[in-house]
């Protein structure tokens, strides 16, 4: 990387920090639109991977007291169970075709939630299971598996602090099996260890400067920025899928 696409780095993965920092989720998001920028396809992925580990770790243990150890590991064996099935639906069906249609249901039940329109799960176990077998199948067929989960908790009407702490335990799951298939298969190479090691300051501040945020950010407005991140990350999904349809 030149310094020019250090510094585009560095400030890609700084907002993307800051806003995972307050949010729990959406890193890559902000992040990989920028990195495109300068870093081939398969080399963004990785890195959103390696960092989004990395944001996990430093979020776990600033709300080590939060995480809800029981229902993220139920929705981890969720998702297990659907990654199988999520990897053999594309041999159905057009991946573009199906991203379309899931990112459209995003985009519809987060506004329905902006709304003030939720119907909570009794059996919240039971939701953590189901919510997290649809981020499996969705993850590995669309990489789409954070929106369920994230939807998931912001129905449940959960508070900022368990929130954050309980997604940063799923996601960090997610992650290691993510990484550990791209290492196995050989794409992640240590070229792009080092250039995620080059932006890891850029993550640290970027950290650092969300939890000196997050004090001030109360239930309701945590609540409209998380589904402000669910609506844009499935509106992105709707156009890129529509793009590569046509």
């Amino acid at each position: 990387m030149s310094a020019e696409e250090l510094v585009l780095g560095c400030f890609a993965v700084l907002v993307a920090a800051f806003t995972r920092s307050v949010t729990g989720f959406g890193s890559a998001l902000v992040a990989a639109p920028l990195l495109l920028l300068v870093l081939e396809a398969k080399s963004v992925v990785v890195i959103n991977i390696v960092l989004g580990i990395i944001m996990c770790l430093l979020i776990l243990w600033q709300s080590r007291h939060h995480v809800r150890v029981r229902k993220i590991t139920v929705m981890g064996i969720g998702s297990i169970f659907g990654v199988p099935i999520g990897a053999y639906i594309p041999s159905l069906v057009s991946a573009s075709t199906l991203k379309l249609t899931i990112a459209t249901l995003v985009v519809v039940f987060a506004i329905l939630l902006a709304l003030g329109h939720s119907r909570q799960f009794k059996r919240e176990r039971t939701g953590f299971g189901i919510s997290g077998f649809i981020s499996g199948i969705l993850t590995s067929s669309t990489s789409l598996g954070g929106p369920p989960v994230v939807l998931f908790l912001l129905n449940q009407g959960w508070d900022k602090e368990p929130f954050r702490a309980s997604l940063a335990g799923y996601f960090l799951f997610s992650g290691m099996i993510a990484l550990g298939a791209l290492a196995f298969t050989g794409v992640m190479t240590t070229s792009m260890l080092g250039t995620a090691a080059a932006l890891l300051p850029a993550l640290l501040l970027g950290f650092y400067l969300g939890i000196k945020v997050l004090p001030r950010v109360d239930a309701n407005l945590f609540r409209r920025i998380a589904i402000s991140v669910v609506l844009v990350s499935g509106l992105v999904a709707i156009i890129t899928a529509i793009v590569e349809l046509f």
